[in-house]
């Protein structure tokens, strides 16, 4: 199918780096970049999660992958709508393998039957009030058949099904998947990208533990603002949380 958002693709493949994320920064820090380039690596030394957080992956058995968008020109205020658009991309193509069972834990992790499954992490470079450019970081557990203790919430393509998966079959389909939603960026119809968000959104309209500092505490999820923040009902009462603000307590 024809590409909307990118219009030409380049992927460049490498056995080992210290992050994709770090690699697609650097090559807009040397000019070498152009919109549609992707780097996908086998492995990394230094992989990043969201607020300084480590990303695990085993020698080529996980999707890891930077996605370089060029001279977007968003508004600086945009910023969580491109969040939306790129965790809608990563769900939909997890959920075409588990149909039902895949939702978005906010802001922007992929969760299969309440486990995490990938991870999201948007950089951005700024011009003024504008993000000039965008590094989407997607970590997505594919063929890992086992995972360090303290991940007690992880799984994998592997560890649901027990079967091995082409993660270059994968890729494409979140490759389209990114092109479909990225492309409504022009639209800026915030209110139905948010609508559609919010149906795939964990714990949605249900009640969740959750944790801010030590305490936890209970409450219904009640979707996302416009600001990107999550709508908590607590006692009664909706209360905005920003990222890392609070954590869903899953145990």
């Amino acid at each position: 199918m024809p590409f909307i958002f990118f219009q030409q693709l380049k992927i460049l493949k490498y056995e080992e780096v210290e992050s994709t994320n770090a690699t697609a920064m650097q090559r807009l820090k040397s000019g070498e970049a152009k919109n549609g380039d992707i780097i996908v690596a086998g492995y990394q030394m230094a992989g990043k999660g969201q607020t300084k957080n480590s990303w695990f992956s085993s020698k080529g058995n996980n999707l890891l992958v930077s996605i370089i968008c060029k001279d977007i020109q968003l508004k600086v205020s945009q910023l969580p709508l491109l969040n939306m658009l790129v965790s809608q991309a990563v769900h939909s193509a997890v959920n075409n393998y588990f149909p039902k069972d895949t939702a978005i834990k906010w802001p922007n992790d992929i969760m299969v039957n309440e486990q995490k499954i990938a991870g999201i992490l948007v950089e951005t470079t700024l011009q003024g009030e504008y993000i000039k450019n965008a590094v989407i970081g997607v970590g997505l557990n594919i063929n890992e058949d086992s995972f360090p203790e303290n991940l007690t919430q992880a799984c994998s393509f592997f560890s649901i099904t027990n079967w091995y998966y082409n993660i270059e079959s994968i890729l494409n389909e979140l490759i389209e998947q990114l092109d479909i939603q990225l492309s409504k960026l022009k639209l800026s119809n915030l209110d139905e990208i948010k609508e559609q968000y919010e149906a795939v959104l964990f714990g949605m309209g249900t009640k969740r533990y959750f944790r801010q500092n030590e305490k936890r505490f209970e409450g219904i999820v009640k979707g996302v603002n416009n600001e990107g923040q999550l709508l908590v009902e607590v006692e009664s009462e909706i209360k905005m949380y920003n990222n890392k603000e609070i954590t869903f307590d899953l145990n």
